[in-house]
């Protein structure tokens, strides 16, 4: 292969990826509870069933556990629920998060979540929290890797949901509905997988603005 035909191929194959990628905008804000992980900004959404390409296609279950994550939240009254996540992507991820669709409340709660696809006042703020096991809020209790929080490819995890309710009844780890929070499409999920980084020092300012509205509403 010559040089030119590898420069055109390995450009081909990037917007090839670039097209199959499903991205998201949103935000991530604090609340007073659990942990603090400051404003971060949307980067990826990992999900379940075709709607997702293979590079963000993860697979998961659930079951029920009496163990909490965050136990100065934790109501006994409400079963908690523990969903098993395996990393078929073939990619490795960090700084994964559960969001809550609109329809989902439950009480390990680290912040809010709005997605920027939807304008004000229809991008509904939703309960998130960071899957990790540190800090009061520790829902990741199983790597079957390295535990590192690093969601490795071909990796299972296992981390608990806290008095999880859905309204309509949908399982915690159906995760098929593309965008997340108010901009979740559908019936059939409970939440979504969001990977939240840490925003740019330039875009400080208008994070804090966003999140100010976002409280509002979800008040």
């Amino acid at each position: 292969m010559n040089t030119r035909t590898f420069t055109v191929t390995a450009a081909s194959l990037t917007l090839a990826s670039v097209a199959a990628a499903n991205p998201v905008d949103g935000r991530y804000f604090d609340l007073p509870g659990c942990d603090d992980f400051g404003d971060r900004i949307a980067t990826e959404e990992l999900g379940t069933g075709p709607l997702f390409p293979s590079d963000e296609r993860i697979t998961a279950a659930s079951t029920f556990t009496f163990d909490s994550a965050c136990a100065m939240t934790d109501d006994p009254n409400i079963p908690n629920r523990v969903i098993q996540m395996t990393n078929t992507t073939g990619l490795a991820w960090r700084e994964l998060f559960y969001v809550g669709d609109v329809e989902t409340i439950f009480s390990n709660v680290d912040g809010i979540a709005s997605t920027d696809e939807l304008p004000p006042p229809n991008s509904f703020a939703t309960y998130a929290f960071r899957i990790d096991a540190v800090g009061d809020n520790r829902p990741l209790f199983f790597e079957s890797m390295a535990s590192d929080g690093i969601f490795e490819p071909g990796e299972t995890w296992l981390f608990i949901v806290q008095d999880f309710v859905n309204t309509l009844g949908n399982d915690p780890a159906d995760f098929s509905s593309l965008d997340f929070s108010g901009g979740s499409v559908g019936n059939s999920s409970a939440a979504s997988i969001v990977q939240f980084m840490v925003p740019t020092p330039g875009s400080s300012a208008l994070l804090a603005l966003t999140g100010l509205a976002a409280l509002r509403r979800r008040r």
